[in-house]
């Protein structure tokens, strides 16, 4: 804004140059507003008008004038100029671009306080030049707002260049009168707007998809189309006909849900109302190509100084802004080329937005940024039915159905009595966040899920069990260990099934030194630890016949100890065919057993230590058993073995035959979003009141929720259950539901998920709801999706923790680099001197992502979210 002496000055000098009527004041966003009164206008054109007054202030940014004559101002009753002139915001080009010209400007989206609004939520489709796919945007994306269930009208607002029935093949549907043109000039003739029914196209049967057609081109369309004139309805008539249609479509018997737009392109008169008066969220379309940049900047600007209809306690909203970057050429090098610049300059275009605090107004580019690559199917088809598998465009579908407010699901209904409150659902909620080590029996049993991995993974025939930390392997551990067929040979720390006498990191270096002065090899003592460990469980094992002494007893007659065990090892290998013969006693016991054992081995990560040394031994130690395993595991009858183990340690240890391990192993990654659901809920069901208030809204004839185990749920029951626990969507974002925000979030750099994370947001939000609702009721979710937002924070801070406390220290030097790097992606030279192994040890850990640029050469990195707010990072899309 220009400053009060700035605009005296200006003023000064024109009463000056035209006498005392004069009044100037400064635009709210840049430049001035000068009004005058002079019978020195008198015979001038309104552009010489406007050249006195600059030749009178050269310097001047005049960005609106009023000039008048004395006998003009008479006529139309202007008032005093004393007064200061009305600054009427105008949805039109020249103000709203002038508008846009300020160093900073404060915004306000729906989206920012997770906001929804009653429907229909209007969305302009526009570009400012024609070939990029701004129609094809809008057809594909109300196909996928119409196939989530929602009611869709199209409004064709091209009407210079109609074409939105031809996309949806309905163009003979259109009949002489019907459409946009015809229902706008009759409204600014009669003040009113006509009934739509006969106007509006139904454009498929089974989905809620519909089109208000431009109308039928021909010499009556013409004529009627060159009578509009937008610019006049926002004079002082009250009469707006863009308005009462916008009016109208609220009134259709089949009342839409979402509205959208397709727009003239360039800087036509209608363009503007539609983008800056009557439209909730924009997508502008737009291809990277210098001749674009200038005005689609100007534009973007423009959009961030605009107000919509909408508000809330009287302050009004920012219009949405949504970029579609359209058609770059499809190769993945070229694209991701496009999508880096295309980001430098919105990124630059949206600099100057500010929230409410001050601070940035967008966190992350990447999510309201679209790039969609040339596809020849689409370029080919005369027809947007006719083409499948669009996919690119169900982020712009989101975008739209993010700000659709959702249906109140714990609102009132003819049976709530029967129900429980809300308050009752959330005071009685739990979800098991801790490690499953610290997890009580019950509890444990009550939260196991069992999924075709799991169930993989339970399934004794199955030798190897993979995953991460976090992704239930300790569950699993423990699942096992309950038979009484179990025996336990390693585990972890603070179970019950940790012994006096399991192998910890002082006794795996007590023999590593023993098999060192001996001339052995980890596969070699492995039997022998075996064989200890069965006798400390089946103390009727047969004893080696080569030991002078019984094994298995304790020395002191208490109980066995680790210094027993290392004694009953150097008994056990101390002959010169000791491997031999403790091979065969394992076998004598296999033979002896009259039932099935399964061999359990879990901790083989820290139990061997964390320090350089330590970690070494462990691979050796580890790569040891694998091989033991793969030698006599397939001769054993009744011995069955069972190793989990960390993923990275898996891919590290060189292992002969390791391909036949493979076919015998289970991978626990949590790949199935809707498997991924079911933890959640089965945690939620533990609670009484959930439990009652899901069966009461869910159960069908002949399907009883309760009387199904959530495992068999199908998805439909699964994904309705997560909305009365957690809402539908998550408005504004690119996943604008918060089953996909929840899953994007929670992945790693390799796309793993761990059910301890979620089970930690679930945790988190319960408490902040709670604090919520004291404040703000939300009766449309049990939980509301700010809460499960702002719990990503604690949720990435203990992810961090645990992978660099508990797994990783070693990631240290790593994880101070990226600290001072600061935001994701970056270029890959930025880690230039760092520890190639320990780059590929956070690629394997999912914590880096490498993104390829030509030749497969790794040009970025990128840190995914479960990580990157704890590490501080900002999103590079930062604007």
């Amino acid at each position: 804004m220009t400053e009060p002496d700035e605009v005296s000055r200006i003023e000064g000098s024109l009463r000056d140059s035209l006498g005392d009527q004069v009044r100037v004041i400064a635009d709210p966003y840049s430049g001035v507003r000068v009004t005058a009164i002079s019978a020195e206008f008198t015979g001038m054109t309104p552009r010489r008008r406007r050249e006195r007054v600059q030749s009178a202030v050269p310097e001047a940014d005049i960005v609106r004038y009023e000039l008048l004559t004395p006998e003009e101002a008479s006529f139309i009753e202007a008032e005093e100029v004393s007064a200061s002139p009305v600054q009427a915001e105008l949805p039109l080009w020249p103000e709203a671009l002038a508008n846009g010209n300020a160093d900073e400007i404060t915004v306000r989206f729906p989206s920012d306080d997770y906001g929804t609004l009653p429907s229909p939520v209007v969305s302009t489709f526009y570009s400012l030049r024609g070939g990029v796919g701004r129609s094809t945007a809008l057809a594909h994306a109300a196909r996928s707002i119409a196939e989530q269930g929602l009611t869709v009208l199209c409004i064709d607002m091209d009407l210079e260049a109609p074409g939105l029935a031809s996309l949806f093949d309905v163009e003979e549907c259109v009949t002489e009168g019907m459409g946009v043109v015809s229902l706008l000039a009759g409204a600014e003739v009669t003040g009113e707007i006509s009934s739509l029914d006969a106007h509006v196209l139904r454009v498929t049967e089974d989905t809620g998809l519909f089109l208000l057609p431009a109308g039928r081109p021909g010499a009556e369309y013409a004529r009627l189309l060159g009578h509009l004139d937008p610019t006049a309805w926002y004079g002082e008539d009250d009469v707006n006909p863009l308005r009462l249609l916008v009016e109208a479509v609220s009134k259709l018997p089949e009342r839409p849900d979402v509205v959208l737009i397709d727009s003239r392109t360039g800087i036509s008169p209608l363009a503007a109302p539609l983008l800056f008066d009557v439209s909730d969220i924009n997508i502008i379309a737009f291809y990277p190509h210098p001749q674009a940049q200038a005005g689609t900047r100007a534009l973007t600007r423009a959009l961030l100084a605009a107000k919509s209809r909408r508000s809330t306690d009287g302050s009004p909203y920012t219009p949405e802004v949504r970029f579609v970057v359209s058609p770059v050429p499809a190769t993945p090098e070229v694209r991701e080329l496009y999508a880096e610049r295309s980001q430098e300059w919105i990124r630059e275009w949206l600099s100057v937005a500010r929230s409410d605090s001050g601070g940035p107004a967008f966190e992350a580019l990447e999510e309201i940024v679209q790039v969609i690559g040339y596809q020849e199917t689409l370029a080919a088809s005369d027809s947007v039915m006719r083409v499948q598998g669009a996919d690119d465009f169900i982020v712009v579908a989101n975008w739209i159905t993010g700000l659709v407010e959702p249906r109140d699901v714990l609102g009132e209904r003819e049976d709530t009595l029967s129900e429980p409150s809300k308050a009752d659902v959330l005071g009685s909620l739990h979800f098991a966040g801790e490690t499953a080590e610290n997890q009580e029996w019950d509890e444990l049993h009550n939260t196991f899920l069992s999924t075709a991995d799991v169930d993989r993974a339970l399934d004794l025939e199955t030798v190897v069990v993979i995953g991460r930390k976090g992704t239930g392997k300790t569950a699993v551990f423990r699942k096992l260990s309950e038979s009484p067929q179990a025996i336990v040979v390693t585990s972890p720390p603070g179970l019950d099934t940790h012994k006096s006498w399991t192998p910890d990191a002082d006794v795996y270096a007590a023999l590593e030194s023993e098999l060192r002065g001996r001339g052995l090899e980890w596969r070699q003592v492995w039997p022998a630890l075996v064989g200890l460990a069965i006798h400390q469980h089946l103390p009727q094992a047969p004893q080696p016949h080569w030991v002078e002494m019984p094994i298995g007893g304790a020395v002191g007659g208490g109980g066995y100890l680790k210094t027993d065990l290392l004694k009953d090892v150097r008994a056990l290998i101390s002959p010169p065919q000791a491997p031999l013969l403790v091979g065969e006693w394992i076998h004598e016991i296999d033979r002896s057993l009259s039932e099935n054992h399964v061999l359990l081995f879990d901790a083989l990560d820290t139990g061997f230590g964390n320090t350089d040394s330590e970690r070494k031994r462990r691979n050796e130690g580890v790569a040891g058993l694998l091989t033991t395993v793969g030698a006599i595991g397939p001769q054993l009858r009744r011995l069955k073995f069972k190793v989990l183990l960390r993923e990275d340690i898996w891919r590290e240890v060189g292992v002969p035959n390791k391909s036949h391990l493979s076919a015998r192993s289970a991978r626990l990654s949590w790949s199935n979003k809707t498997d991924y659901l079911r933890i959640a809920i089965k945690q939620a069901w533990r609670s009484p009141a959930f439990k009652q208030m899901v069966t009461a809204r869910l159960n069908k004839p002949g399907f009883r929720l309760e009387d199904t185990p959530i495992e068999y749920w199908p998805e439909e029951f699964v994904r309705n259950a997560w909305v009365i626990l957690a809402s539908e969507r998550v408005s504004g974002g690119r996943t604008a539901y918060t089953d996909n925000w929840v899953w994007s979030r929670l992945a790693d750099a390799n796309g793993d998920h761990a059910p301890r994370a979620l089970a930690q947001m679930m945790t988190v939000a319960v408490d902040l709801e709670r604090g919520f609702e004291e404040g703000n009721r939300y009766s449309r979710s049990i939980i509301r999706p700010r809460a499960l937002v702002e719990s990503l924070d604690q949720v990435s801070s203990s992810a961090l923790d645990a992978l660099q406390r508990d797994e990783f220290p070693e990631l240290d030097p790593l994880l101070t680099r990226l600290r001072a790097i600061g935001s994701t992606p970056f270029p890959a030279d930025q880690l230039e001197g760092a520890s190639p192994d320990l780059i590929r040890l956070a690629r394997d850990v999912g914590l880096l992502e490498a993104v390829s640029g030509p030749r497969d050469k790794t040009e970025r990195y990128r840190v995914p979210e479960m990580y990157r707010k704890a590490l501080s990072m900002t999103r590079k899309g930062q604007a």
